[in-house]
């Protein structure tokens, strides 16, 4: 069932939420620098209507970050976007259309879209808000400016708040690009990755087997299949703590034992799977040596008196056979070298 519960949805929104600020941070500080600058400016060329303006935007801004801080993400996105519509506007009217200034509200579109995505009547009020600072500035644009300014100062003003505008908007919407990747890359991690262990889950085993596809191969796919000899009395005899230590020791040198084309995967309570792609049966024999050998050794390195080991056996995916009847030799192979004493790699050739 892939419905989420409301309780599911809100906190799904909310870490997406506290993610994005993250990623938007930067934009609102450069922001604040830009709105600095103006003021400055301004109050050199001595026009009070905007650097009274700017001087409003920088406290919006100040205070911005500190609804950011303080995890106030709608009141901050807001702030941003008033901020963002009024400057735009004011600045179109006081020094004309081609200032360029309305530009800067497309900005704050991706902001609109993601802050208010759940508050339609706010989404709607400040889209309309964008869509008539840019198309009633542009019908007006004959009727303003209500300063006169030098047709070169203007220019400059088109110039650089077009440059910076859009650059701005290119760096918004490149940071909006990282934070969907890195939604993707969070999901699925969660989705292929055993939360105990770090390892790829049944998931992930399934889903590369159905890529590697059916067929003959010149070289096969080997899978080798791991058990933690006696685990259940260490959970007994130290406690399941110990036993999730044990449980995420065996998976480092699974890990580290594996190369990096192999997937190597928590296949259910104390049992590993690692899938070798392209690899030929005496190979991930050695490996299920090394495997075993490490595992050994790290009985000692947890603690003094716990004896670690675990039986393993190796299997290849014949021509025409699948996994499930791989899987299942290699799983006879390993029930028999349970009944043998445990503590050894089984062939299941």
């Amino acid at each position: 069932m892939n419905t989420l519960t409301a309780d599911d949805r809100t906190q799904v929104t909310r870490e997406a939420t506290v993610e994005y600020w993250k990623h938007i941070i930067p934009i609102v500080q450069i922001a604040f620098a830009i709105h600095v600058l103006l003021l400055g400016l301004f109050l050199i060329v001595d026009l009070p209507v905007m650097w009274v303006t700017n001087a409003a935007s920088v406290a919006a801004y100040i205070a911005c970050l500190l609804a950011i801080k303080r995890r106030l993400y709608r009141c901050a996105g807001m702030l941003i976007c008033i901020e963002i519509i009024a400057h735009a506007a004011i600045a179109t009217w006081v020094l004309g259309w081609d200032s360029n200034f309305h530009l800067y509200v497309f900005c704050i579109v991706p902001i609109i879209a993601f802050g208010f995505h759940s508050s339609p009547v706010r989404r709607g009020c400040l889209s309309a808000a964008v869509l008539i600072v840019t198309v009633g500035g542009y019908l007006l644009r004959n009727k303003v400016p209500v300063f006169s300014i030098s047709e070169n100062a203007r220019d400059l003003f088109g110039a650089a708040n077009a440059l910076t505008a859009t650059a701005l908007l290119l760096h918004a919407t490149a940071l909006s690009v990282r934070f969907n990747l890195s939604m993707h890359m969070n999901l699925y991690h969660s989705a292929h990755r055993d939360s105990l262990t770090n390892l790829y889950t049944r998931r992930r085993v399934l889903q590369r087997l159905r890529q590697l596809g059916g067929g003959r191969r010149e070289i096969p796919t080997a899978l080798v299949l791991i058990d933690i000899d006696h685990f259940k009395q260490i959970n007994d005899k130290h406690g399941h703590d110990m036993g999730d230590v044990v449980l995420q020791q065996v998976a480092d040198v699974i890990a580290q034992c594996v190369r990096t084309t192999d997937i190597a995967a928590r296949w259910g309570g104390e049992e590993f799977l690692v899938l070798m792609p392209n690899t030929r049966f005496e190979d991930a024999r050695l490996i299920a040596e090394r495997i075993l050998t490490h595992i050994r050794e790290q009985g000692g390195e947890i603690r003094q008196s716990l004896n670690l080991t675990a039986t393993l056996a190796v299997a290849i995916l014949k021509d025409g056979e699948t996994f499930r009847d791989a899987l299942n030799r290699a799983d006879q192979r390993l029930y028999e070298g349970k009944q043998e004493g445990r503590n050894r790699v089984m062939l299941a050739e």
